[in-house]
This record gives structure tokens, sequence and C-alpha cells, in this order.
């Protein structure tokens, strides 16, 4: 994959959500705990509210994803995806945060706990959210661009 001449606003925000951060992970550890964890003499994950939350998890992290590879792939094809870079940083980093805090509450009692592994990651969507840009800041981008009057020819 090539990224075209030299840094631009889009090919630098295209490349800092490369990959939604710790959403596989936090997935992961996640199905496994709704997998393996007893409630009520059933796993954990045969409670529909929790397989709900668990689908929205993963279609939320495949969206993403799927904007993180077709903004590139717009910038290879000689596209100049500006707007398209801007709604994939806010998508990403909006979806990240709530895919932890899901992960969070799936794991009850044991999520927020200082050193767990799943509270370690949960912190990190915060930081990514701030430092990629504010959620608003991406907005301004995405209205700005939409905006501008296109070229009628």
């Amino acid at each position: 994959m090539t990224w075209g001449a030299g840094p631009t606003p889009a090919t630098s925000a295209v490349r800092r959500v490369a990959r939604p951060p710790n959403c596989p992970t936090v997935l992961g550890l996640t199905l496994d705990f709704a997998r393996t964890r007893e409630v009520f003499g059933a796993p954990l994950g045969a409670l529909q509210s929790v397989q709900h939350k668990l689908a929205d998890m993963a279609t939320a992290h495949y969206a993403a994803r799927s904007m993180t590879y077709d903004a590139p792939a717009a910038l290879d094809a000689g596209g100049k995806p500006r707007t398209e870079a801007f709604m994939c940083k806010l998508f990403v980093a909006e979806n990240a945060f709530r895919i932890a805090d899901e992960a969070v509450r799936i794991h009850g009692k044991a999520g927020p706990v200082r050193g767990a592994e799943i509270e370690w990651i949960f912190r990190r969507p915060r930081m990514f959210r701030v430092l990629t840009g504010s959620s608003e800041i991406q907005k301004n981008g995405i209205a700005r661009n939409l905006l501008v009057p296109k070229d009628p020819t």
C-alpha cells in the first residue's frame, strides 16, 4: 500500500486510525469471558442481553475496520479522502471507546479493577480520542469539507 507523496492532513489522519486501538483484544477478551463465566448455571454469553451487546461490539469493530481500509484505498487510487479521514477518525475513536465501555460492563465487577487487563485497555481509547483530535474537531473538518461547493465540471 502506498501513502502518496509526503504527509498531508488526510494521510496523517488515515495512518493514525489504521487500526482501531485494542478493539480485537477487547472483543476477544470479552468473548472469552462471556463463554466461560457462569451465571445462573449457564455461561454469561447465553443471556440475550449480553449477546446483543457482543453483536453491537463486533458490528462496530467491523465497521471501523472497514472504514480504515476504505480511506487508504481511496488514497492509493489517487483520491483525496480528506473528509473520509475525518469521518474515519471520528467513528473509530468513538466506537473504540464504546466497545471498551461495553466490555467493562460485561466483565461486571472484574472489569474496572485496577490492574485487570480490561481496565488497562479501557483507559487507552480515551487517550486516543484526545490525541487524534477531539470529536468536535473531527466534526468541524467533516462539515467544512462537506460545505465546500462542488466543481460542476
